[in-house]
């Protein structure tokens, strides 16, 4: 029997983050679009790096040098990157003034994979570099609009490790894009695959 499953677009909304929590988020924004955008260099000097496998080749020692040593920041990374530049070329096709332009990653959105990111019942985990994870709870009128869903979600955790040792990823939500609003507040876009 074949599962179908529907994709869905969960928008939610963190309360307002205290201070401390603040300053190592909005750091983790500034790494994530710094990197980004050197990758997005590298990518545009280096035109025969095609393929995904080739980049992260390519950059791999380099990246983990400057920015973060785990391969999923990594992955992401350049996931964004290439989508920037895929983006940034269609757009140059109609737009006139962004022809002679060079693509960058705009400040104030990251887009994350797990482990990175993971979600529960109030709150989205996030995991920075010095590997502390810091909750962004959602606030209140969101997370009741998207408990229905999010109770979905969270029935595809993983229970136990698989038979390399490693923990699973729930296969119910893919990457999130976690967007700085200049208030305090994080706007959380979830792209959910519940079934139908």
């Amino acid at each position: 029997m074949i599962l179908m499953s529907e994709m869905k677009l969960l928008k939610l909304s963190s309360v307002a983050l205290t201070r401390e929590k603040q300053i190592p988020i909005e750091e983790e924004f500034s790494r994530y679009v710094q990197a980004t955008n050197w990758v997005i260099k590298i990518l545009l000097k280096n035109r025969l790096l095609t393929k995904q496998a080739q980049i992260l080749d390519a950059i791999r020692d380099n990246f983990f040098e400057l920015f973060d040593n785990r391969e999923t920041y990594l992955n992401d990374v350049v996931r964004s990157a290439c989508a920037e530049i895929a983006r940034h070329r269609r757009l140059a096709g109609t737009v006139r003034s962004m022809r002679d332009k060079t693509p960058f990653f705009k400040k104030g959105r990251a887009i994350f994979s797990q482990p990175l990111v993971e979600i529960s019942e109030k709150a989205l985990i996030l995991t920075l570099a010095d590997r502390t994870r810091v909750p962004i709870p959602y606030d209140k009128f969101s997370r009741n609009q998207n408990k229905e869903r999010i109770a979905e979600i969270l029935k595809g955790d993983p229970i136990k490790v698989d038979a390399h040792g490693k923990m699973p990823t729930n296969k119910r939500y893919g990457r999130i894009r976690l967007t700085w609003n200049n208030e305090g507040f994080v706007n959380i876009d979830i792209r959910a695959y519940l079934p139908t």
